[in-house]
């Protein structure tokens, strides 16, 4: 709980705008360091307990060996006490830089689940499989260090007892000349309890220092600086700058960091003020100052904060939405008021889009809003600012994704009754849809506010504006969206019990049958020259047996073997000998192949996630994806093989006992049979309650999962409405479901250990009673079995346990091998010639497109042809089908019916990463990847810098003094951050759109990928690309100024095409096309250039 907060209020040394998840140390601090700190904290009480047992076992053996006898087992175990803390300290290096390569790859693949559709749309998902896999293998090498550490851990664990033992007899034997059952017997049932304290001492110690080093961890987390407040309290709400400078938070010197600076500004209080600028220019970090999200390095700057009880409302470029319905996005934590959440509801023109959707309010949007178009994103984001109650609004360019009808409604609503009062502050490059209403206008540029609060300038531009005599058309209402709902996968959950095929499979990929062969052996024969071990130490006494009983018949006795007690004690050192080589032998085996299975298990994991469709992608929640490549991951690296061989051990020696037990009379055979009977119900019970308690604990840990994921990612929206405590409250809540789950875990595990030990002591008695009235029985037999039966409750109680803990680890390996089965997009097609397409034709035929197959149809009977170098505009209302419709070019969404040609070639023929790759897409949310500016724009690293620097400089990145730290440009060694986030949104789209031009591919697709740079920007890109690039050009733009000049328009509605020809044929039909042109803000322009 307490990374979680500090997750919400920890400050962010990157810009906080944009989604991201930039904590994957927190998440592996809440997904495996917490788990393992608990662990300990519940077993740590084993540490007094054992140095207890050691403490009066040591002591019996005084009274039963004398001073020698012990004072030789003491100084063996101080000679291996240090062997001990060597091994241990080991093992605890090897653990810590698994838990560094562990956050790596965690990094990565939290990286890639948030950027997995632009690694479709790329067609690089071989690249980022063989990143992750290069993560993996450096994750691989420290685990398979870390085994190497366990396996002389757990072989000296087994030799030191043999040791001590050893040390021990052999005293006692050579000073007294004898050893007697009274005395023998007696030591062999003090000798597992040194055994099992020496040996489970490191292990518990290793937990220990384990245990340290993640608090370590936690406490580093815990002690980063937090986010304080720079702003100054305003009771009033007015938001003013007083010669401010401000930049990004960072930990870098002031000198070397973008600022804003002297800013003299004075918002008017309950007015609408606009900022607008270059793209790059700092205006999303105005805002962000706004919000007390900056490093406020000069002068001070006055505004409400809810730290002062004034919330802010706030819309972030891209929007920040829950996984939730669209009804709580809306609400984000107030109670519901009917009449206010129709208002805001018919304000953000939301009504047609729930009317298309099946569960209307109730539709769960998914992570980031998934399920949702981009406009749809950002008016619901909308509606949850205006909802609020709070008096400013931040407002960052919220028009990009909105066509120009629904841009003016939503404007109307932002300067109506509804926002009256309200103190409205907007970032947006619509400025002359704004100006009318503005009371304030802010240029920025060149590291500064050129105009603030310039009365003659509002009233000069609004002049301008009224004087074009803007002529409101009437246009029809909101076209209803197609729907694009999608069905839960459910993922392959085990039954009760983990399916036969889980372990099959497992033992497929960890070696086959000759593994598992070898492996069913070394158990066996384990445990059998552990059994001769003990049996020879009991036979030391041998030479002259006696019965129990002196009546009991002489000859029945065997003969005194030849050689005395020393033959037992070297055949005793030999047996030792052998099942500590054996034991070493059979863990590099099981190591092996559990590495093995690991690594394999992972790989067609991510194979198949990287190249799973979309509608699975926007079905399946992130924390479920994560949890299975992170947490399950390691609980089959880690545990699967591990608690397997524990469990056959433990199974073997039970095992043991009962044929033991079976074989001596038919009392204890009797007694046998009805105590496993016992045991075979309580185990049945146990197993059953253990599987429903770790399924109440898988749900609660995936939502934890996502809960983190989701809210780091919009922790300014979340500071800015002052939800850090209701989220913190959802968060207890998801803890609490856990902990309970949790809690029953451990009590159903001390219900076990008491029925096992009331097992184990009736056993024990019962043996007891049936040796000592059976005449034939001799006293190395009564010593034996006695010995036996009183490890029957532990060794009964251990196999239980060990195997609830396997079902529970296997049926995370049954998680994983349930997505290596998973069906991914049809990868298989033929190649194309390598100059395809040569001439960017493209002819589409009675298209019919659903997101999956079952759902509504999103496009229907969809036909046009593209010829090669033809520049086409898709247009329309906001889910009219455009984005649909480029996703089908690039097959993301299958066709269900009709077919694409591109130069003569069916699309559905070809491989997918032929296709992907010679056809170029830059989506409306682009996203980058973390490195640099030069690894961005070159996957592959085989371009050269003189390449990489003029696409930089053809869509104005390029800095072309590197001391030049202010100019808001990069290099190509410029850092850029997992998603770009602390990169502006329109800088992503203009780095996409370079690394577009090095490529020179003969079809590009843009999807809305200008929508967030200015209008000079946007027509310089428009000219760059006219001059610089001679293919196929089809672009989705709201901003009709974008494709007035192009050669075909194709105007959508309802999935459907409306209407289609060259922008003045279009405009001369009065159809769609001419009332989108109508509700332009660039309505003058617009017919003066088309013509």
């Amino acid at each position: 709980m307490a990374i979680f907060v500090k997750a919400l209020k920890m400050k962010d040394s990157k810009d906080p705008q944009s989604p991201k998840v930039e904590k994957p140390e927190a998440i592996n601090l809440i997904s495996s360091d917490t788990a393992s700190l608990s662990k300990f904290t519940a077993v740590n009480h084993y540490i007094p307990a054992t140095l207890s047992r050691f403490f009066f076992a040591v002591l019996f053996l005084v009274n039963l060996v004398g001073w020698q006898g012990t004072l030789a087992a003491m100084v063996v175990t101080a000679i291996s006490v240090p062997v001990h803390t060597f091994v241990v300290k080991q093992e605890r290096v090897a653990q810590r830089n698994l838990a560094a390569a562990r956050d790596k790859k965690t990094k990565a693949i939290n990286e890639s689940m948030q950027a997995l559709r632009q690694i479709k749309f790329s067609a690089s998902e071989a690249q980022w499989e063989d990143r992750l896999e290069t993560f993996r293998q450096e994750e691989l090498a420290q685990l398979r260090r870390v085994f190497f550490a366990k396996n002389i851990r757990s072989v000296w664990s087994v030799a030191s007892p043999f040791i001590v033992a050893a040390a021990s007899i052999f005293t006692y034997a050579y000073t007294i000349s004898s050893i007697s059952p009274s005395v023998l017997f007696p030591m062999i049932e003090l000798l597992p309890h040194l055994q099992s304290t020496l040996g489970f001492l490191p292990v518990v110690f290793n937990d220990y220092f384990e245990a340290r080093s993640n608090a370590r961890r936690m406490e580093i987390f815990l002690r980063r600086p937090e986010h304080k407040t720079v702003l100054t309290p305003s009771p009033s709400g007015q938001v003013s700058f007083h010669n401010a400078t401000i930049s990004w938070p960072s930990d870098v010197l002031q000198q070397h960091r973008f600022s804003l600076c002297h800013i003299d500004v004075t918002f008017p209080t309950g007015e609408l003020s606009i900022i607008y600028g270059k793209t790059g220019s700092g205006k999303s970090l105005l805002l962000a100052a706004i919000l007390g999200e900056v490093d406020l390095l000069d002068g001070s700057i006055k505004a409400p904060s809810m730290a002062e009880g004034q919330p802010v409302a706030f819309v972030s470029q891209t929007p920040w939405l829950q996984n939730a319905t669209i009804k709580d996005n809306i609400l984000f934590g107030s109670s519901m008021d009917g009449k206010r959440y129709e208002e805001v509801l018919t304000a953000c023109a939301l009504y047609p889009d729930l009317a298309a959707l099946p569960k209307g309010d109730e539709t769960q949007i998914g992570l980031r809003g998934v399920k949702l178009s981009g406009g749809q994103r950002a008016r619901l984001a909308l509606a949850r600012a205006l909802y609020s109650s709070a008096q400013t609004l931040i407002l960052d360019d919220i028009f990009a994704a909105l066509d120009a009808h629904v841009s003016r409604d939503i404007f109307n609503a932002l300067t109506g009754t509804f926002c009256r009062g309200r103190t409205r502050i907007l970032v947006t490059h619509q400025v002359s849809l704004c100006l009318p209403k503005a009371k304030c206008i802010i240029r920025v540029e060149d590291n500064t506010v050129k105009y603030a609060d310039d009365t003659e300038f509002v009233e000069e531009k609004r002049s301008a504006v009224e004087a074009a005599n803007f002529i409101t058309a009437d246009l029809p209402g909101q076209e209803k969206p197609k729907e694009r709902t999608t069905t839960r996968v459910k993922s392959k959950g085990l039954d009760a019990r983990t399916d036969a095929k889980v372990y099959n499979t497992y033992f497929t990929v960890a070696g086959g049958l000759w593994f598992t062969i070898v492996y069913l052996l070394g158990l066996v024969i384990k445990q059998l020259l552990g059994s001769l071990t003990t049996r020879t130490l009991g036979r030391i006494d041998s030479a002259r047996p006696k019965s129990l009983s002196p009546e009991a018949n002489v000859s029945s006795v065997a003969p005194e073997p030849e050689g005395g007690w020393e033959q037992y004690l070297y055949l005793y050192l030999l047996t030792s000998m052998s099942t500590v080589f054996l034991e070493f032998l059979f863990n590099l085996h099981a190591f092996s192949g559990s590495l093995r299975a690991s690594r394999s298990l992972f790989r067609a994991a991510t194979f198949r996630v990287l190249r799973m469709p979309l509608h699975w992608l926007d079905s399946t929640p992130i924390g479920e994806i994560l949890r299975r490549l992170t947490v399950d991951a390691k609980n089959v690296d880690d545990h699967v093989l591990v608690t397997m061989s524990e469990f056959a051990d433990n199974f073997v020696q039970m095992m043991l006992i009962v044929y033991m037990g079976l074989n001596t009379s038919k009392y204890m055979s009797l007694l046998t049979v009805t105590l496993l009977y016992w045991c075979a119900e309580v185990s049945k019970l146990y197993i059953r309650a253990r599987t429903t308690v770790k399924r109440a604990d898988s749900g609660p840990t995936a939502a934890i999962l996502e809960h983190f994921t989701s809210s780091a990612a919009g922790v300014m929206t979340i500071r800015a409405f002052g939800a850090t405590d209701r989220l913190a409250a959802h968060m207890h809540g998801h803890i609490d479901r856990l902990s309970t789950a949790r809690r029953h875990f451990f009590i159903f595990n001390r219900w076990l250990s008491l029925q096992m030990s009331l097992i184990g002591v009736i056993f024990s008695i019962g043996t007891g009673i049936i040796l000592l009235s059976t005449s034939a029985a001799d006293a190395f037999m009564i010593g034996y079995c006695l010995s036996y039966s009183m490890q029957f409750s532990q060794a009964m109680f251990k196999a239980i346990n060990n195997f609830g803990m396997l079902e529970t680890y296997m049926n995370s390996a049954g998680n994983i091998i349930a997505y290596t089965e998973l069906e991914p997009e049809k990868q298989g097609g033929r190649e194309a010639p390598n100059n395809w397409p040569s001439q960017g034709n493209i002819e589409v035929k009675s298209l019919a497109v659903s997101y999956a197959p079952g759902l509504p149809l999103v496009l229907e009977d969809v036909s046009f042809s593209v010829k090669g170098r033809e520049r086409v505009g898709i247009v329309g209302r906001t889910g009219a089908g455009k984005s649909s419709l480029t996703l089908a070019l690039l097959r993301l969404i299958e066709p269900q019916a009709g077919s694409i040609v591109v130069d003569g070639i069916d699309m559905r023929t070809l491989a997918l990463q032929t296709l992907r790759s010679r056809i170029a897409f830059i989506p409306q949310d682009p996203v980058l990847f973390s490195g640099t500016v030069r690894s961005n724009l070159d996957y592959s690293h085989q371009i050269s810098e003189e390449r990489l620097n003029d696409a930089l400089r053809r869509v104005k990145l390029l800095k072309e003094n590197p001391e030049d730290e202010d100019s808001g440009l990069f290099t190509l060694d410029s850092c850029i951050s997992a998603g770009g986030a602390n990169m502006s949104q329109g800088q992503r789209q203009l780095l996409c759109l370079a690394r577009i031009l090095i490529n020179d591919p003969k079809i590009i697709i843009l999807d809305e990928a200008t929508s967030a740079v200015d209008d000079e920007t946007d027509r310089w890109i428009q000219d760059t690309i006219r001059s610089q690039f001679s293919g196929t050009l089809i672009v989705v733009a709201h901003r009709l100024r974008t494709i007035c000049s192009f050669d075909k328009v194709i105007a959508m509605s309802e999935g459907r095409i409306a209407e289609m020809g060259s922008p003045a044929e279009l405009l001369r039909k009065e159809g769609l096309f001419y009332r989108l042109v109508q509700s332009s803000e660039d309505r003058e322009y617009l017919m003066e250039t088309i013509g």
